[in-house]
């Protein structure tokens, strides 16, 4: 048995399978990233896993022969000192791989054993691994350290720019009309006050998604919007390769999280021109399977098993 874990900012999503490629159990909680919970939350969080998992196959823990978890606040060599000894005990004597949940999309989303990963969606972060096996990534903190926020840097542009349309400083928007209607108030000084005295409960990241729609509708300010996040992406994208020297080699881009994926077609080109401008034989590629499954290859890695062309296409399916 393998157990694959993606554990993530907002959701932890679970797999047990066979060495066939068989799902025999899965389970979703919510967030597991300790930062969040505190540790001692986490420790309990893992162990529940575990154990709904066995529940759901049937199976003993015993006979989980490797396992591989990509966490979110798995972020310095120091974590991992904090973490293992959380997992490791739930195990025993097996394979036990830790990673930041940026290095599954890139293990799913591509045959390659190197290449470089992105996640945009909740937060961000960008992972990549050499041809030589060595390992980098940004520091997934956001745009005080020079990242990206993800969705709700999405949003708290487009109040910026509504801000900015209100007091005659810019062109009308339609982003003005849906931030409104979002928040359920007449104009943006009534969304203004509402949310700076709590009065909106709702994570302004969930208006992302309309800022990716008016942009492809054409409206002007969601255009920069979406343009400003696509090259600050494709800009800590060229920080990972330039960081494993691997501007002039051929290796995939593998796209992940919900404002990655779900963005316009001009997104993916301001990206894919942006990182050909010093890396011109990279691939983009967007994640079509769910970045579970990258914790799933992983645990077969550590076996150092290769996994056949039927057994992935199954995994596939069943995931």
């Amino acid at each position: 048995m393998i157990v694959g874990v993606d554990v993530g900012g907002t959701k932890t999503y679970s797999v047990l399978c066979d060495l066939d490629g068989h799902v025999r159990a899965r389970a979703q909680f919510g967030t597991g990233n300790w930062e969040s919970i505190g540790l001692e939350a986490a420790a309990v969080l893992y162990a529940d896993i575990v154990r709904e998992l066995c529940h759901q196959a049937g199976v003993l823990h015993q006979q989980i022969r490797a396992s591989a978890w990509g966490l979110a606040g798995l972020d310095w060599p120091s974590d991992e000192l904090r973490l293992r000894p959380l997992l490791a005990p739930l195990f025993g004597d097996i394979p036990l791989t830790l990673v930041n949940d940026a290095f599954l999309p890139l293990r799913a989303g591509t045959r390659n054993a190197f290449g470089v990963g992105i996640i945009a969606g909740t937060g961000s972060t960008v992972a990549g691994i050499g041809m030589d096996g060595r390992r980098a990534r940004n520091f997934g903190l956001g745009s005080t350290w020079a990242g990206f926020d993800g969705a709700s840097q999405l949003a708290t542009e487009a109040m910026r720019m509504a801000t900015e349309t209100y007091f005659g400083r810019r062109a009308p928007t339609r982003l003005t009309e849906a931030l409104c209607q979002w928040g359920e108030v007449s104009s943006i000084p009534a969304l203004a006050e509402s949310l700076s005295r709590g009065e909106i409960d709702r994570d302004v990241a969930t208006f992302a998604p309309t800022v990716m729609r008016l942009a492809g509708e054409g409206d002007a300010a969601a255009q920069e919007i979406i343009r400003a996040a696509a090259t600050l992406l494709a800009d800590n994208a060229l920080a990972v390769i330039h960081q494993l020297g691997m501007h002039d080699q051929t290796f995939d881009v593998v796209l992940a999280g919900g404002v990655a994926v779900n963005a316009t077609a001009d997104f993916y080109q301001i990206m894919r021109e942006y990182i050909h401008r010093e890396a011109p034989n990279v691939q983009l590629v967007r994640l079509q399977d769910k970045p579970v499954m990258g914790a799933l290859l992983l645990a077969f890695d550590s076996l150092s098993m290769r996994v056949e062309s039927d057994v992935l296409e199954r995994l596939r399916a069943e995931v």
